[in-house]
């Protein structure tokens, strides 16, 4: 068995085609591979980490504020056992969030056109932790970097 490719994505920057070769060929040969960056600062992860953990050791009441029933978008707090996989309850709670569009969207409830209701915000819990939502946006902006950059790599490698 051959190892796992590691890439460094400062190459892409520096050497972006010596890059998209080296992405071409992990994702040919073995199909996945490890990526290193200096995008996310290891404090920002750690931030991150510790604030959802700050969120998810609330009471439950603090939790069902942002639940997702509250929300036509799909978007919120949802407790264990509500979350299902293929008809298989799944073990866990979590808080789901998707890109926020700050436009005016139709969340109307009573429209079958369920896409229109994605575009939408997500509910934060400012009034109990205000700081989850900075930790998690310095966050996301980082994972969105790189998959900006490993898109641009893609299509170069893809020749198109």
């Amino acid at each position: 068995m051959s190892q796992i490719p590691s890439l460094n994505l400062q190459l892409s920057k520096t050497n972006p085609v010596k890059f998209a070769d080296q992405l071409r060929h992990a994702c040919h040969t073995i199909g996945f591979f490890l990526l290193h960056h200096d995008i996310i600062p290891p404090t920002t992860c750690f931030r991150a980490l510790d604030e959802t953990r700050q969120f998810f050791s609330r009471p439950m009441h603090e939790k069902m504020m942002i639940s997702y029933e509250n929300h036509p978008s799909f978007r919120g707090y949802m407790p264990m056992g509500v979350e299902n996989t293929e008809g298989q309850i799944d073990g866990r709670e979590q808080i789901e969030y998707a890109a926020e569009y700050f436009y005016p969207s139709n969340n109307n409830l009573q429209d079958t056109q369920y896409y229109r209701r994605l575009k939408a915000t997500n509910p934060w819990p400012d009034e109990i932790q205000s700081t989850l939502r900075p930790a998690i946006a310095d966050y996301v902006s980082g994972v969105l970097d790189i998959s900006d950059q490993l898109r641009d790599a893609m299509c170069l490698a893809l020749n198109v």
